[in-house]
């Protein structure tokens, strides 16, 4: 389903973010997603938190198992009220140094995207690779991390910004066609506006988990 889609990559992500190990991690489905089958979301969200991190491959039905073996507090929560959107998945991972919040939902019939990131309300894609960089809301930001994206030959297929008020703290989402160099990254973060830098790697679009009959 589209909800285990979107569990999956928050899972993927969250753990590409953690600069800890996972101590807890919370997934609230509200919406459409909590009236469906939410044991199989649930695995989804816990095989992504584990792609990666395990040399025996993760699967919807070992992930649980899994994530519990390395002391993750896995948590559920559900809610059929409906929110700005038809279907949200909200998870909140936990590491002993911060907790961070991503929450997802669908567009049309097939498109996940990510719709909040920490306090950020965004609408940015759910797959391949993403660069994140924390910034002031200042002119002229947008276009000079452009403008080194350019320089580097990393083409960008989408652009987005979340902010709380102008001209404060704000946080930018480019897709981009390839994985940047680091070179490119370290460029970008020299940037006295630029307070930190991430890349993501997600699935392509249409990939699915591992262990779907």
């Amino acid at each position: 389903s589209q909800s285990l889609d979107i569990a999956w990559r928050l899972g993927i992500l969250q753990a590409q973010l953690a600069k800890a190990p996972i101590r807890r991690a919370t997934i609230a489905l509200h919406g459409r997603a909590a009236n469906q089958n939410t044991r199989l979301i649930r695995a989804g969200f816990a095989a992504g938190l584990l792609e990666g991190a395990l040399e025996q491959q993760v699967n919807l039905v070992n992930a649980e198992y899994l994530a519990q073996e390395r002391g993750i507090e896995l948590v559920e929560t559900t809610s059929s009220m409906v929110t700005d959107f038809h279907t949200l998945i909200r998870t909140d991972v936990e590491t002993d140094q911060e907790t961070v919040t991503a929450a997802g939902t669908v567009r049309g019939l097939q498109y996940s995207r990510l719709v909040r990131l920490g306090p950020y309300r965004l609408d940015s894609f759910l797959d391949g690779n993403l660069i994140l960089y924390h910034h002031q809301d200042k002119p002229g930001l947008i276009g000079a991390v452009g403008t080194i994206c350019g320089e580097y030959n990393v083409n960008i297929a989408q652009m987005n910004v979340g902010r709380r008020e102008p001209g404060g703290d704000a946080l930018g989402v480019l897709a981009v066609d390839s994985l940047p160099s680091a070179a490119a990254v370290e460029k970008i973060r020299k940037d006295p506006r630029i307070s930190s830098v991430n890349v993501v790697k997600l699935p392509p679009f249409g990939a699915r988990p591992a262990g779907l009959p």
